[in-house]
C-alpha cells in the first residue's frame, strides 16, 4: 500500500457499473469488461468443479472471494453490500482515502454490515503505523513514526503499537498493517520515516517487538515489503525476525514469493500490496496482476478503491481456476491458512 500509506491512509472502493476504473497515477485506465459480473450458466464441467466443497465446506466462489482484501469509496450502500453478499469478499480494508467513515461509530457500523452479509467471517483491516500514516477518523491516538520511536527503544515501540492497536481493535478491526520490515537505504525520503532505520539488525529488533506489540493488542500483524529496490542481504533480516514473531502475513511482490517460501521457509500467508497502484506493475492491470500473484504462490490480494475493479478481478480468478491456470489445490491451501487464523483472535 506504498501511495496510500504516503498520503497517509487506508483503503476502499467506489461504485459497481462497466466502467473505466484507474489503476494508478502512471498507469493506463483498466477498462471493466461490460460482461456482467453473474455470469450465464457454465459448461458441466465447470459446473462440477464448482460444485466440490472445499475448506470449511466453502464453494469454489466463496473460496475465490475469500483471497480477496477489497476496499470501495464512500459510504457503505445497499448496492456496495449487495455486491458483497455476491462476492464474498474475504477481507474489508478501510482507510482515510476512500472515506467510508468520518468518525467511530461510523467505522464500527460499515464493519458490522459487511460483516451481517458474510457467510463466513470477514477479515477487518486498516494501517496504523504512527508518525505520517495513521487514520484520523478513528481517534485512534497517532504516535511516534518508525524513525522516531525505533530511536528510542524496542520497548517504546512495543508499548506505542499496543497503544494504537488496542484502539483498533475496539472499533472492530482484525489486521494492522505494519509494521514496514524495509531497512533504509538512506536515500528514498518516504521510507526514512516509515523505516525503523538502517541497521539491520537494529531494524529486526524494533520490528519483532512492533509485531509483539501488535500481538499483545489482541490483532494480527503485517510485515510490510514496500522497497521498490532489490532487497541485499541484510534486508531480509527484519522479515527473518517478523517470521520468528509469527508474523500472521507479510506483504510482498511476485519477485519476491520465491525468497520468502523457499530461502526463508515462510508458510504464512503472503498478501499483495494494492493492485491498483499502477507503479507496482504497469504492465498488469489488476485481474491479471492478481491471477499471477496467486498462481505464483501468494494467498490474499488487496483491489483497494473500486468494487467495479474487484468484480473484474474475481472473475479473472475463477476463470484461471477452472482453466487450471491457478490450480484449485492451490485456492484450498491458501483458503486453509485463512481460516486458520481465526482460531486466534478473531470475534
Amino acid at each position: 500500500m506504498r501511495r496510500l500509506l504516503y498520503l497517509g491512509v487506508a483503503v476502499s472502493v467506489a461504485g459497481c457499473g462497466p466502467q473505466a476504473a484507474a489503476v494508478g497515477p502512471s498507469a493506463a485506465a483498466y477498462t471493466i469488461p461490460a460482461t456482467p459480473s453473474t455470469q450465464a450458466a457454465s459448461p458441466p464441467a465447470n459446473a462440477a468443479e464448482e460444485a466440490i466443497l472445499g475448506p470449511g465446506g466453502m464453494t469454489l466462489r466463496q473460496e475465490i472471494g475469500a483471497v480477496m482484501m477489497v476496499g470501495f469509496k464512500g459510504p457503505i450502500t445497499p448496492a456496495i453490500l449487495a455486491d458483497w453478499r455476491q462476492h464474498q469478499f474475504g477481507g474489508l480494508i478501510v482507510v482515510p482515502i476512500n472515506q467510508n467513515a468520518t468518525d467511530p461509530p461510523a467505522i464500527r457500523q460499515l464493519i458490522q454490515s459487511v460483516r451481517g452479509v458474510m457467510a463466513h467471517r470477514v477479515l477487518t483491516a486498516t494501517n496504523q503505523e504512527g508518525g505520517t500514516v495513521c487514520f484520523k477518523e478513528t481517534r485512534v491516538s497517532c504516535m511516534a513514526g518508525a524513525r522516531e520511536v525505533g530511536s528510542r527503544s524496542p520497548e517504546a515501540v512495543q508499548t506505542e503499537m499496543t497503544t494504537m492497536s488496542t484502539g483498533l481493535k475496539a472499533l472492530g478491526f482484525d489486521i494492522n498493517f505494519a509494521p514496514v520490515a524495509d531497512v533504509w537505504d538512506g536515500v528514498h525520503p518516504p521510507m526514512s520515516e516509515r523505516s525503523y532505520g538502517q541497521n539491520p539488525q537494529a531494524v529486526a529488533q524494533d520490528v519483532a517487538a512492533a509485531i509483539a506489540g501488535i500481538h499483545a493488542a489482541g490483532i494480527y500483524a503485517v510485515a510490510e515489503r514496500l522497497s521498490a529496490q532489490t532487497p541485499q542481504t541484510g534486508d531480509w533480516i527484519p522479515v527473518q525476525a517478523a517470521i520468528a514473531s509469527h508474523v500472521e502475513f507479510v506483504m510482498a511482490s511476485s519477485s519476491q514469493l520465491h525468497m520468502l517460501r523457499t530461502e526463508l521457509g515462510y508458510q504464512g500467508v503472503i498478501i499483495s500490496d494494492d493492485l491498483q497502484l499502477g507503479p507496482l506493475s504497469p504492465e498488469f492491470p489488476p485481474p491479471s496482476a492478481a491471477v499471477r500473484f496467486l498462481a505464483n504462490g501468494g494467498d490474499m490480494v488487496i483491489v483497494s478503491h473500486d468494487i467495479a475493479v474487484a468484480d473484474a478481478t474475481y472473475d479473472a480468478i475463477r476463470e484461471a481456476v477452472l482453466s487450471g491456470h491457478y490450480p484449485r489445490t492451490q485456492l484450498d491451501a491458501s483458503v486453509t491458512k485463512l481460516l486458520n487464523l481465526g482460531l486466534r483472535y478473531m470475534p
